[in-house]
Order: C-alpha cells, then sequence, then structure tokens
C-alpha cells in the first residue's frame, strides 16, 4: 500500500481500516531515510522546482485535497525531524542526496500557495537546517535563495512570495538561535553581520511606505484616515502588515542573540541606523493610532467593523514589536544604548499619556505598547549601570571600571558613560517639569486604577477576578507592569516621589473623612472610589519605602476604619461592588508590622461582622480577601493567642459558611490554608473547638467534584495539623470531656478510608492519610482496640509498592512505642515479614527506619519474646560482614552504624542470646563486627550515633571483650579509649539536652511553634523513659566491673600485660 493510500485512510476510513493505517505509518516512522522515499512523497504532495527554478505543477498541487497534503507535511515533518542527523543509523543519504532534498524542500516552502501547510514546511525547512547549517548547508544554499523575494529584483514587488520569505527565514532564525554551543552562537553572529543590513533596508522601505500612506494631511476630512485604515484590512494591506509585524521580530531575534558583533558592523552605523529608524516609525505610527482614535471619538457616526479592529490589532502588534525591541536591547546592552535614551525616553513618556488622556469608548488602548512602555521606564530607572554614586569615590573623584559583568557578558565601563546616562535622565525627568511627580500622578490615577473590564470581571466571575488580581504578571497586565515601575521609582528616587505621593495622599483625606461619616450624597455611584482604590494600592505597595515618613496606624484608624466598620454598604462601593472595603482588608495585610496590638482585637471584629458579608453573589472576592488577610494576621510574628481567643469561634464559623460560596478549587484551598494556619498558631488552645473544625469536615468529604480528592487530600492535612496539637497538652488547657475522643475517632475512620489500596480511585490520599496515622499514633496515649485492627492495613499497602516505605516505618515505630508487647503479641509476624521485605532493597533513608524500628523493638519487648526478630537482626548482620569486601555494593556507613546499633541493644539486653542465637556462636563473624565498630565509631556522625548509642557501643564492646578470646583480648585498648570518650563526652552532651528540655517548657503557649516545641518535649521524654537503664548506666563503674571480672579469669599477670598495651592517660580515667 502506497503512502498516499495510507495517508487517505488513516484520514478518512471507519474504524478498523482507519487505526491499521495509523499503525502502518507509525511504523513507516521508523524505516530508514532513503532518497527514493523521500522524492516521491516530495513528487506527489508539494511544489517541486524545474531546471530553470519555476514551479513544476502548481496545477496538480493547487487541485490535490488540501487535508491530505497538510497530513503528508505533518507526517514528514516528525518522520525528518527523527531520521534526518547524519549520525542516524537509519539515514542512508549521501551528500548528493541530502543536498536535493534540502532544495526541494526551501523551494516547496518559499512557492506553497496553502498557508498551514507552507507554515509546517517552514518548520521542516528550520529542522534540517539546525542539523546541517553552516557545515553542510551553506550560507548561499540557504539563505540567499530564502531572501531572493526581498532584494526585490527589477524593482517588482510580490507581497505574496515575500511574505513567504519573511516567514521561511524567521522560523530557520529561530531555530538557529536556539542552538547554544559557543560554535553555534559565533555562526549565527556571522550570519545576522551577512543578513541583517539586507533586512533593515527592506523593513525600512516597507515601513516608509507604510507611514507614508498613513499620514493625513493636515485639515482632511474625517472620513480619510478611517478609509485609509479600511483600505489596510484589503488583502495586500493586511499582508503588508503582517510582513512588517514578521520582519520586525525577525531583526529582534538578531539583534538580541548578536549585539555585540553587530555593533562593530560600519563602526556601529548599522545598530544606530537601526535604532533610528525605529524610533521614526514607532513615532509615526503611534501618531496615527492616536488621530485614529481621536475620530472615532469625536464621530460617533463611524461605524467600527470587524476588519477595522482587525487592522487595528496588527498595527497594535507591529508598535508592539518595534517597541519590544527597544526595550529588550536596553535591557540587555543599557550601557551601549544610553546615547539613545534621550529619543526613547521622550517617545515612551509620550505613549503613556497619550493613551492615558483619550476616554476610549470604541477602541481598545494598545495594551502590550503600554506595557513596553512601562517596562522601559522601569529597566531604566532600576538599571544599576546608570547609578552614578555606585561609581564614585567619597571625596568625590571618579575611577574607571575596567571590565563590569553583565548577563549579556563583560563590558568597559567609564564614569563617562555612566555621567553620560544620568545626564540624559536628569534632563528628561527635570529640564521642563518635574516629571517624577507627573509619572506618580499618571502612574496612580491612570494606570493602576480597575478598568471596566475588571467590575465587570468582578460583577460576573468574583473568584477568577480575585484569583486573577493575585497572580497577574507584569508580562500580561497593564496594571501589574505599572505597579512595577511605580515600586522602581519609589525605591530608586525616593526623595523626588515620595513627597508627590504625600501629597496625592493629603488630598483624598477629606473625602475618606466624609465617605465613613455617610456624607457623601452618591455614596455606591461615585467614580472617586476607583482613584481612591488606586491610591491605596500605592500606599499598600511602599510600605517598607514609606516606613519612616508615613505614619499608617493612626492614618487608618482615623481615614479608613470608619468606612469599614459602616453599616451602610454602600460606602465605598461603586456599582454594587465593595471596592473600597476590599482595598482596606488588603491593606491591613501590607501593614501588619505597623499594627499595634491594641489595634488587632477591634480589627479581627471588623473584619468578622463586615455586612458586605451577606452580599453572596459579589462578596466573595471580598470574603477570600479577607480571609487571606486573616491568614497572615495569625502567621505574623506578632500574632499573640489571648487577644484572638475571643473571635477564634467566629472565625471557624465565617470560614466554613464561606465555603459553600467558594466554588473553584484555588478559592477552597485558601480556605483550607487559612484554617491551618489558625491551628498553628493557636496550637493545643484549638482543641477546646475541635468539634467547630471537625463538624463541617464530613459534608465537605461528601461532596464529589472533578477536585474531590485534592480537597479530601487537604482535609488530612487540616486533621493532621489538629491532631498534633494533642502532643501540646502538657501545657494548661481545659478540655471539655469527648474534646479528643471525636477528633480521634474521625481520625481513624479517615485512616482507613484513605489507606484503603483496593479502591482505586483514592489511592493519592495515601500519602496524606499516613501522615495523619503516624500523627494520630504519635499522639495518643492509649492503644486501643481501632489501632490493632487498622494495622493490619499495611502489609496491603507494602504488597503494593515501597513508594511510602518510610512513612509506613515510622508508622510501625510509632506502633511499638504506643502498642509495646500487646501490639508485638498479635502482630510480630507482620512486622518482620515487612522489615524482612524491605531491607536491603531501599534508599538509605529508608534504611535508617529499619533499624530505628529494630532497635526499639529490641529495647521495648522481653527477650524470650525475641525470636522472630532474630532473622531481621541476621540481615543486619550480613550486610555489615559485606562492608569488608571492597568490591561489594554495601550499604552507606551511616546505615552501617545503625544496624550495629540494633546489634549493641541486643547484646546489653543479653549477650549470650546474640551470641548463640543470633551469631550462632560464630566468633569469625563476632570479629569481623567488632573491627567495623571500631572503625564507624569515629567516622559516623554524631547525629546518627547519639550519645545513647555510643553508649550503647561502649557497653556492648565491654560485654565481648569479656569472652577472653585472644582476638578479642588484643582489641581492649581500642575498647578502652572509646569507653573513656564516651564518658568524657556524656556530662557536656546531657547538660546541654537538659538545657533544651528546659527552654521548650519555658515557651509561652501562645507562641506560634508551641506545638512542635511541644512534640519536641514529649518525643525526648519518652526516649528517656525507654532507654532509662541506658541513660542511667555509670558506664566507668561497668567498665571497671568487667575488667575485673577479666582479671580474674586471665589471671592478675596476664591482665597487666594486656594493661600495658593501653595507654596511660586512658586508664587514669578509670582510677579517678
Amino acid at each position: 500500500m502506497s503512502i498516499r493510500e495510507l495517508l487517505s485512510l488513516s484520514l478518512r476510513a471507519p474504524e478498523p481500516q482507519r487505526l491499521a493505517a495509523e499503525l502502518e505509518l507509525q511504523q513507516l516512522q521508523k524505516a530508514p531515510l532513503t532518497a527514493s522515499f523521500v522524492d516521491s512523497m516530495l513528487n506527489m504532495f508539494l511544489v517541486v522546482p524545474n531546471v530553470d527554478r519555476t514551479p513544476r505543477n502548481p496545477v496538480e498541487v493547487d487541485s490535490d485535497d488540501s487535508d491530505l497534503r497538510l497530513l503528508a507535511v505533518l507526517w514528514l515533518k516528525h518522520y525528518i525531524k527523527q531520521q534526518w542527523r547524519a549520525h542516524k543509523k537509519t539515514n542512508m543519504l549521501n551528500d548528493a542526496e541530502r543536498d536535493h532534498i534540502r532544495g526541494v524542500l526551501l523551494f516547496a516552502a518559499l512557492h506553497e500557495p496553502h498557508q498551514t501547510v507552507a507554515l509546517h514546511l517552514s518548520f521542516i525547512v528550520a529542522i534540517i537546517a539546525r542539523a546541517d547549517f553552516s557545515s553542510q548547508w551553506s550560507f548561499e544554499e540557504l539563505f540567499s535563495v530564502m531572501m531572493q523575494p526581498l532584494r526585490r529584483p527589477h524593482g517588482a514587488v510580490d507581497m505574496v512570495a515575500e511574505r513567504r520569505s519573511v516567514d521561511v527565514c524567521y522560523r530557520v532564525i529561530k531555530e538557529l538561535a536556539a542552538r547554544r554551543l559557543m560554535q553555534h552562537r559565533k555562526q549565527f553572529a556571522m550570519m545576522s553581520v551577512e543578513m541583517l543590513p539586507l533586512l533593515l533596508q527592506y523593513w525600512t522601505v516597507t515601513a516608509t511606505q507604510l507611514n507614508n500612506y498613513l499620514q493625513t494631511e493636515e485639515g482632511a476630512i474625517r472620513e480619510t484616515i478611517v478609509e485609509k485604515l479600511e483600505k489596510l484590512c484589503a488583502v495586500t494591506g493586511a499582508q503588508q502588515l503582517h510582513v512588517l509585524v514578521r520582519t520586525t521580530k525577525l531583526i529582534s531575534t538578531m539583534l538580541l542573540h548578536a549585539f555585540r558583533d553587530l555593533s562593530t558592523v560600519q563602526n556601529g552605523e548599522l545598530i544606530r541606523s537601526a535604532l533610528i529608524e525605529f524610533y521614526k516609525q514607532l513615532e509615526s505610527i503611534v501618531k496615527f493610532r492616536h488621530a485614529f482614535e481621536a475620530q472615532i471619538e469625536k464621530f460617533s457616526r463611524i461605524k467600527h467593523t470587524s476588519k477595522m479592529e482587525e487592522a487595528t490589532q496588527t498595527l497594535d502588534k507591529y508598535m508592539h514589536h518595534i517597541a519590544a525591541i527597544v526595550v529588550e536591547v536596553q535591557h540587555a546592552y543599557p550601557v551601549e544604548f544610553r546615547q539613545y535614551l534621550s529619543p526613547y525616553l521622550t517617545l515612551f513618556w509620550n505613549v503613556l499619556n497619550v493613551f492615558s488622556s483619550t476616554s476610549l469608548t470604541v477602541l481598545a488602548a494598545p495594551k502590550r505598547l503600554q506595557i513596553d512602555a512601562l517596562n522601559f521606564f522601569a529597566n531604566v530607572l532600576s538599571c544599576r549601570l546608570y547609578k552614578n554614586e555606585s561609581l564614585m569615590r567619597s571625596d568625590g573623584t571618579t575611577r574607571i571600571i575596567a571590565k563590569v559583568i553583565t548577563a549579556a557578558g563583560e563590558v568597559a565601563l567609564t564614569d563617562t558613560m555612566v555621567i553620560e546616562a544620568q545626564t540624559s535622565l536628569q534632563n528628561f525627568f527635570t529640564q521642563t517639569e518635574n516629571r517624577f511627580k507627573s509619572m506618580i500622578n499618571l502612574l496612580i490615577m491612570h494606570y493602576m486604577m480597575l478598568t471596566p473590564g475588571d467590575l465587570d470581571k468582578w460583577l460576573s466571575e468574583p473568584e477568577t477576578y480575585f484569583a486573577l488580581m493575585e497572580s497577574l504578571t507584569a508580562k500580561e497586565s497593564v496594571r501589574s507592569c505599572a505597579e512595577n515601575l511605580y515600586l522602581t521609582v519609589v525605591q530608586n528616587f525616593p526623595g523626588q516621589t515620595i513627597p508627590a505621593l504625600t501629597q496625592i495622599v493629603s488630598s483624598i483625606a477629606a473625602y475618606l473623612i466624609e465617605l465613613g461619616r455617610g456624607q457623601i450624597s452618591t455614596a455606591g455611584d461615585d467614580g472617586r472610589v476607583l482613584e481612591i482604590d488606586a491610591v491605596l494600592v500605592a500606599i499598600g505597595l511602599g510600605c517598607y519605602d514609606l516606613h519612616d515618613c508615613f505614619e499608617f496606624e493612626p492614618w487608618f484608624l482615623a481615614n479608613l476604619v470608619p468606612i469599614l466598620i459602616n453599616q451602610d454598604a454602600a460606602v465605598g462601593s461603586f456599582r454594587g461592588l465593595p471596592i473600597l472595603r476590599y482595598r482596606i482588608v488588603w491593606l491591613v495585610s501590607c501593614y501588619l508590622a505597623q499594627l499595634s496590638t491594641s489595634v488587632r482585637p477591634p480589627l479581627y471584629d471588623a473584619l468578622l461582622n463586615l455586612p458586605v458579608f451577606q452580599q453572596t453573589d459579589t462578596g466573595v472576592a471580598l470574603s477570600l480577601r479577607i480571609i487571606q488577610t486573616l491568614e497572615s494576621m495569625v502567621s505574623d510574628w506578632g500574632f499573640e493567642y489571648d487577644p484572638f481567643a475571643q473571635f477564634l469561634p467566629r472565625s471557624l464559623e465565617y470560614l466554613f459558611a464561606t465555603f459553600p460560596q467558594a466554588v473553584e478549587l484555588e478559592s477552597q484551598m485558601k480556605i483550607f490554608d487559612c484554617l491551618e494556619a489558625i491551628i498553628q498558631a493557636c496550637g493545643a488552645h484549638i482543641l477546646k473547638f475541635s468539634q467547630k473544625v471537625i463538624g463541617p469536615l464530613p459534608t465537605i468529604w461528601a461532596s464529589e467534584s472533578d477536585a474531590s480528592n485534592l480537597v479530601r487530600s487537604k482535609i488530612l492535612r487540616l486533621m493532621t495539623k489538629l491532631v498534633s496539637c494533642l502532643k501540646g497538652l502538657h501545657y494548661d488547657v481545659s478540655l471539655e470531656a469527648g474534646d479528643t475522643d471525636a477528633l480521634l475517632a474521625m481520625s481513624t475512620q479517615l485512616i482507613h478510608f484513605s489507606t484503603d489500596v483496593s479502591n482505586p480511585d483514592h489511592v493519592c490520599l495515601v500519602e496524606s492519610g499516613l501522615e495523619l496515622w503516624n500523627e494520630t499514633v504519635d499522639a495518643s496515649t492509649v492503644y486501643t482496640k481501632e489501632f490493632h485492627v487498622l494495622f493490619s492495613q499495611t502489609m496491603y499497602l507494602m504488597d503494593r509498592d515501597y513508594e511510602h516505605v518510610v512513612l509506613l516505618l515510622r508508622l510501625l515505630k510509632n506502633y511499638v512505642r504506643l502498642g509495646k508487647i500487646q501490639f508485638w503479641h498479635d502482630h510480630q509476624t507482620i512486622v518482620c515479614k515487612l522489615l524482612l521485605g524491605v531491607i536491603g532493597n531501599v534508599k538509605a533513608e529508608a534504611s535508617l527506619q529499619i533499624a530505628q524500628v529494630a532497635e526499639d523493638i529490641v529495647a521495648t519487648i522481653s527477650i524470650d519474646q525475641l525470636s522472630s526478630i532474630v532473622p531481621v537482626v541476621k540481615s543486619m548482620v550480613r550486610s555489615c560482614i559485606q562492608s569488608q569486601h571492597v568490591k561489594a555494593n554495601h550499604e552507606p556507613e551511616s546505615v552501617l552504624a545503625a544496624y550495629l546499633s540494633v546489634l549493641a541493644r541486643l547484646m546489653v539486653t543479653s549477650i549470650d542470646f546474640t551470641l548463640n542465637v543470633v551469631l550462632m556462636n560464630d566468633h569469625i563473624v563476632l570479629a569481623v563486627l567488632v573491627n567495623v565498630m571500631l572503625r564507624l565509631f569515629y567516622t559516623v556522625g554524631e547525629s546518627q550515633l547519639t550519645l545513647l548509642r555510643r553508649k550503647l557501643w561502649a557497653a556492648a564492646l565491654c560485654l565481648i571483650s569479656m569472652m577472653a578470646e585472644q582476638q578479642m583480648l588484643e582489641k581492649i585498648g581500642q575498647v578502652l579509649e572509646i569507653c573513656a570518650e564516651v564518658i568524657n563526652d556524656e556530662p557536656e552532651e546531657r547538660a546541654e539536652q537538659e538545657a533544651v528540655v528546659d527552654s521548650s517548657e519555658k515557651i509561652d503557649q501562645s507562641e506560634v511553634f508551641g506545638v512542635e516545641q511541644a512534640g519536641f518535649t514529649n518525643h525526648q521524654q519518652n526516649l528517656s523513659e525507654q532507654d532509662a537503664s541506658v541513660l542511667a548506666l555509670d558506664l566507668r563503674s561497668f567498665v571497671c566491673e568487667r575488667m575485673n571480672i577479666l582479671a580474674s579469669k586471665l589471671g592478675r599477670s596476664a591482665f597487666d600485660q594486656i594493661l600495658e598495651t593501653v595507654d596511660i592517660s586512658v586508664l587514669r580515667k578509670f582510677q579517678a
């Protein structure tokens, strides 16, 4: 079956023919790349050249099925992408065949009549160029052919051919610019030097023709501009605009990737002429765009057609791409751009003013151009290399910095260059007027104000509006760019801008007071509310910069609090939207550090009692804003529980009352985040209100939606936080009977549901469920029947995979601590099977947990019930033995030390059981283990070998020495050195631990981290109870006693000979 038949079947044939054809086409993608196959496809579907480079088959191609041809080109694109590179084993082409295919594809891309097919052909050419240029595909063969239409031979203008040429060239250049090896970057620079003069010449001619056509003579009738714009909507005009836009992007790519090399062409005249031409063309188009807006506004009878809007959007895109070149060049090469600062500062200043002074009722403002202008000013005003003070000596003399490293490479910088840039900035901002003040006013009173589109979005989709306001970036929002520029100006030029801002703030004080008193007759429909909102945004954004010159709290209490607590919902609103209340609540989160403790209680009260809460249709955005501010307040370092205590029940009620109104997942997550922050801040005190927290959770859990499992995961995290507060009950917190019982009962139910792997829909909840399970068992003091039954689910989890092995091992450790002998009696088979299944098959983190579990079992369970743990300990012993083999792939030293700690614990518990049952009286193995212990004692850090474990090791080594074997006796000196070191370290480390415990007990229960400190203290208490016998052991007496017994076994003379090999300083420590 031919390739054409396969493509036709995969496009339109019914099943199963279509599927069979698709599978065969997929297999063909892996077939060797041969000239005959590719050439047959090219002749079958594409425009191919004659000998004289004219199209051979234009009629056949034009009459062919366009959808089938598009599918063929898409298939060919993926085939070429996979198989073209010369080093591919499936590439069967020789150099001549590759050259032929490249030429045909380039010809087809330039002459293809179907636009979409031509687009993908240009992608194929770009893919091949990335692989072959310039080693196998020379500049003359590729770009000279590609750019021939742009030369306009004999003065003929073929806009279709020029557009196709620019499109293909842009795709190729973009692909080549993505190659970042040094040799590729040099090739790109050389290519740009060759191409850019022609491109700039073509762009200048085309742009000048367009501007000359668009210019309107003074006094012309009103239809002139409109008619000219309508003519641009025609085929020729639209193509010309498209070519200009694409050529501008093409030039931008070259300038930004090869600027340094291009700046040396003609002694920099090429770059200079380009930037000058950009300025002229951009200025001209901006004037035309503004004049067109003026006529649209003046003559309401002019109909704004869809074609006119399309032409306007293309003009805006064209302006944006020119401006983007300037913005990016200045940002990447600020020193080289310094001489062009003055004209472009003026141009972009005019852009900001021109498109802010017109009340655009029909045409939308050119937002992307406004973003470019705002970003240009932000980049210039924040540029480090333009800051004169960084280059001046303290005595006022200047110095020369030979090289400065920038993102675009090294640049030679002198004070003269910096002063030149500073002079341009100073002249622009101060020569004719105080433009800093004008800029602050312009930014706040226009660009930072809410737009009609924002208000419409708030009215129709309040949750979406809230999320949008929180996530807008400077690349997509004019207002975000304006805020960024505002911050840049205030931070870098506070002396010039803060007085202007203070003046604006003072001008609104009277209005705010009248509004708070209800004295504004137009409340609810006053446009000044939007201006006040913008001023409050400026105050909030500048909170750090205004800290020393603006007393926020008294101003806030006098001007904003009356509006916040006013019972009339219309106060501070516009079009029914609580605009000022929303902004005031946001402002609180900005100035938390400056609000005194006495202000917080009334502020809590005001936030939780706003009358606008009842307006569920538009008040959701405000509710979410209040929730986020509340989260900030309880997470703040200045938070205290006592002032918040009376508002805690109302806060919980409000959060759960808002949840049904929040439809979007992101909004629901913010509510849960606030609940978690409250639990974290209140610590054990939250347990008094645990019923209010857990009461609504079953209803939320049961609700089904696309994001149900994400909500349930958040509920599990919330419950984990709440259960962890049980570990803080050593504080003086009075609880009613049943408070903790209901909490633990619900936790058990959630654990059972979320860790049930038989339900595949809830597998994603396993990790959160295990974390809750761990926290619940860790916080419990009684081993209940529910815990006992629940443990059987661990085997199902382990049988599924090892993904959660660390959490499961931590859970096992908590079960051993809580259930002790009762747990071990019923579950020892499961536990040992679980440990044997994972030991040696998991990473170091899990292996350390295995050792800790085994050590806890040995320390907790009596020796007569430890027979089932023997295989686990033997497996650990084997790992330690294997570590002595050089070529063995053994465990890390930290893991080996943990395994040896289990063995040492078992030896201290019963040396006979260890030697006879575990080691099977194999003294060779015992000798190897002793050598490993002696080596690791000094190489493993204290994080693994704690005081407790070092003491166990010392005691175990003493017990081993009692065997009186010769190879053991030879190690007595090393054993005594270890014991002496532990004896020396013990008082110091014990004092440090007691100091930590004392400090944790003194922490006030209202502090944010009280729960964690409480958990740490409980852990220390559990540790001391579990290992009391080891920690209380007098190691000096223990060693002396064992040495005396050994002396009686060996005889005094033999024992004295052994002691002669021990350092005298070590012996003195046992004689003291």
